[in-house]
């Protein structure tokens, strides 16, 4: 994938030029690159002025780790031999942290880096100053190797108001479904595969008339009622190319727009052209007996139902499907559990890489030495591996070039526990042995296709329609739902009634604050 640096390649070149006409400056300030020093702070070009040596103080989510400074010991030996710099970490624990984040922003503490996330605070303390402004010119000068490598879409997404206040981490995190599937009950029927749909309904169908004990796939109504909705819609939509659907948050108000429509006309998933097909195919699987005539008040989800052996077929993410896979191997494995993609062809989706990041406090007294820090964190192997994994021969040791065993002494820093997420970096990512022996080759297929959609970052602001959004939702949460499990006997007649509903409820007022405010997030963001 295209790289930053080159995204921004003539900003940072001007940037140079005007440096070497503007002489040697001295510590920038927030939102400001200084002009680099040299190492003995006489003010040459050699590098940025490291000659003080700083401890720099960095604030994270959860809960402390037993071996957290035995950790910390060694990134500080690193960090100290580049940069002259020691980090000390802070912790604030996940029954705290939602009271005490913004509160240690005004509490007049000397502090410098911390843990944020879409999730975390991130919009709202870069809209109250809260955080130092990165430059594309700080970006190059105190942090070249993030310049280098740091994906153009994560930079474009941390903007707020045109500005960049996060080092988003460098880790591609894929949205993408699989079957997991019984192989024993595969090679009983003949099943050679369930990578398309057609493979998938053979194994259901087979199920429905062999194994009248179980439910091909037991769809909860709460938890994962969406999933095979949503699996065929994406079939659907991506056929559309450039003109595909992008579904807006949240998804439970029901509009949508076309991805490459300048106006953002909004229209509700109903009227769209492919609602229809989507209907009829999860109406057609209801009806073959895939799922339990009770699937609508079922509150336990298709994994559980999987792993209690009631059904022989489950879909889900693959983040759960790697978890799931390890247990069933231990607790059933004349299963031979097997995983496929889902996908039938659509795209993974690339998530927001504000999922996860690392900001910078504005009062920082060393706010370049801390960018110097997450570069490090983020991009040097020996500080990423031992933040991410712990030390290596006594936490963890290398499977491989892309895998690890976690050994006896992880449980006092088990892998990827430690709020590392905001420094994950895919160039440097291991992933745990003895998980799906596919798991690589699937993610390797998904990443060469997948997509960050346009409006992924959009965020509804529904102050001025909160009663529609309440009588929406609870449309959502009961016809709607009926639908997309496909309990319908007459299709069209029950989609124009749920049209009529929705009318009555307001959607046409939602409408035009998602229309008004789509369009002004398509000024902020335009296509490259």
């Amino acid at each position: 994938m295209k790289k930053s640096a080159k995204l921004l390649a003539l900003v940072l070149a001007l940037a140079l030029v005007l440096t070497a006409f503007t002489g040697c400056g001295g510590t920038g300030t927030s939102g400001s690159a200084a002009t680099p020093a040299s190492t003995s702070g006489s003010g040459t070009a050699a590098g940025p002025d490291i000659s003080e040596e700083v401890t720099l103080t960095m604030y994270l989510i959860g809960d402390r780790p037993v071996d957290n400074d035995l950790v910390f010991e060694k990134i500080n030996e690193r960090l100290k031999e580049e940069i002259n710099a020691t980090i000390d970490v802070k912790f604030m624990s996940w029954s705290e942290y939602e009271q005490k984040y913004p509160l240690i922003f005004a509490s007049g503490e000397d502090w410098d880096m911390i843990f944020t996330a879409d999730w975390c605070f991130y919009n709202a303390q870069a809209t109250k100053q809260g955080f130092w402004e990165i430059t594309p010119e700080a970006l190059e000068t105190y942090a070249p190797m993030t310049a280098e490598t740091m994906y153009p879409e994560a930079w474009e997404q941390a903007k707020v108001d045109g500005k960049v206040y996060m080092l988003p981490m460098n880790y591609q995190e894929l949205t993408a479904y699989v079957w997991m599937a019984r192989g024993d009950l595969m090679d009983k029927y003949g099943i050679e595969s369930l990578d398309t749909f057609d493979g998938a309904e053979e194994y259901m169908q087979a199920i429905v008339d062999n194994e009248t004990s179980m439910i091909p796939l037991d769809v909860g109504s709460d938890y994962d009622r969406q999933f095979v909705f949503d699996l065929i819609w994406g079939v659907e939509s991506n056929a559309k190319g450039d003109a595909r659907y992008a579904v807006l948050s949240p998804t439970n108000l029901l509009n949508c727009v076309s991805e490459n429509d300048p106006e953002a006309n909004v229209m509700t998933t109903l009227d769209t052209d492919i609602f229809m097909t989507t209907l009829n195919k999860v109406k057609d699987w209801r009806d073959r007996g895939f799922w339990s005539r009770n699937a609508v008040v079922n509150t336990q989800n298709n994994t559980e139902s999987f792993q209690a052996g009631k059904s022989a077929l489950a879909v889900m993410n693959i983040n759960t499907a790697k978890s799931l896979y390890a247990t069933l191997q231990a607790e059933h494995p004349e299963w031979d559990v097997r995983v496929f993609d889902a996908m039938n062809g659509a795209p993974a989706t690339i998530q927001s890489y504000l999922a996860n990041g690392m900001s910078i406090f504005s009062k920082s007294k060393n706010p370049e030495r801390a960018l110097m820090a997450l570069d490090y964190l983020r991009n040097d192997e020996i500080c990423h591996n031992l933040f991410c994994y712990g030390i290596e021969g006594v936490h963890w040791e290398a499977v491989g070039e892309h895998g690890l065993k976690s050994l006896p002494d992880s449980t006092n820093y088990a892998y990827d526990s430690n709020c590392n997420w905001g420094v994950r970096n895919d160039k440097y990512w291991r992933t745990i042995e003895g998980g799906i022996p596919n798991a690589e080759e699937l993610t390797e297929n998904w990443k060469a296709t997948a997509r960050s959609g346009r409006y992924l970052t959009f965020v509804f602001d529904d102050s001025a329609v909160k009663n529609e959004v309440a009588a929406v939702s609870e449309i959502y949460n009961s016809d709607y739902k009926l639908l997309q499990l496909g309990f319908t006997d007459d299709p069209e007649g029950d989609v124009a009634k749920l049209k009529t509903k929705l009318e009555a409820a307001g959607i046409t007022a939602l409408q035009e604050a998602f229309h008004t405010q789509a369009l002004t997030f398509l000024e902020s963001h335009p296509v490259e």
